[in-house]
């Protein structure tokens, strides 16, 4: 009797062992040699942020009316001095010190008592350039600086923090509230993410 057709070709148990060990081992290696680099990327240190400008803060605030237990907002005027800056990144060594024309809204918070301010400053840079910028936050002794923003000017975009000290001017407390505050402390001008200002 004669059969049409190709004989089935038969594959031994042992092939089949054989290639699947060979697979194995192929997919072993491979995550043998991605697994330093997937340790190293979480292991690598992150640079530590650098700010354009470091300066010393020194501030005059006035409220209209005087802040207190009977008036809880008000006008804020005064001025902020950034003094003395260098610039750590090399981005702006031209600008030394700039002072901000304060324009906002002062208010008084009394559980507990706070301060706080808001608003937009506009100044002129000693390059002759001018800026502003926007600022919101709490008058604390020894906290962080009100949160500012440049948003126009040299360094635009760039996020500001610190550390301040403000204290009441005693000649401007009255029964009526407090009416001024002198603020002392250090800014720093971050092109991207904010560091620790204090580090500078």
């Amino acid at each position: 009797m004669t059969f049409s057709g190709k004989a089935k070709s038969k594959v031994s148990p042992l092939s089949r062992l054989g290639r699947r060990s060979v697979l194995a081992a192929a997919l072993l290696a491979g995550t043998a040699l991605a697994a330093p680099a997937a340790q190293a990327e979480p292991a690598a240190e992150r640079a530590a942020p650098v700010p354009d400008l470091v300066c010393r803060l020194d501030a005059e605030l006035n409220f209209s009316p005087p802040l207190g237990v009977r008036v809880k907002e008000a006008e804020v005027s005064g001025h902020v001095g950034y003094l003395d800056c260098h610039s750590p990144t090399g981005r702006a060594p031209q600008l030394t010190d700039v002072v901000w024309d304060i324009e906002g809204i002062g208010r008084f918070g009394a559980l507990p008592p706070t301060f706080s301010v808001e608003g937009n400053d506009t100044g002129t840079w000693n390059t002759g350039e001018v800026g502003s910028l926007y600022y919101k936050g709490d008058l604390k002794n020894g906290s962080p600086v009100p949160d500012r923003t440049v948003t126009s000017g040299p360094l635009a975009g760039d996020q500001i923090n610190g550390l301040q000290i403000p204290k009441p001017r005693f000649d401007k407390i009255d029964p009526d509230g407090v009416a001024g505050f002198d603020v002392f402390g250090q800014v720093c001008l971050w092109p991207g993410e904010k560091g620790r200002c204090t580090a500078f």
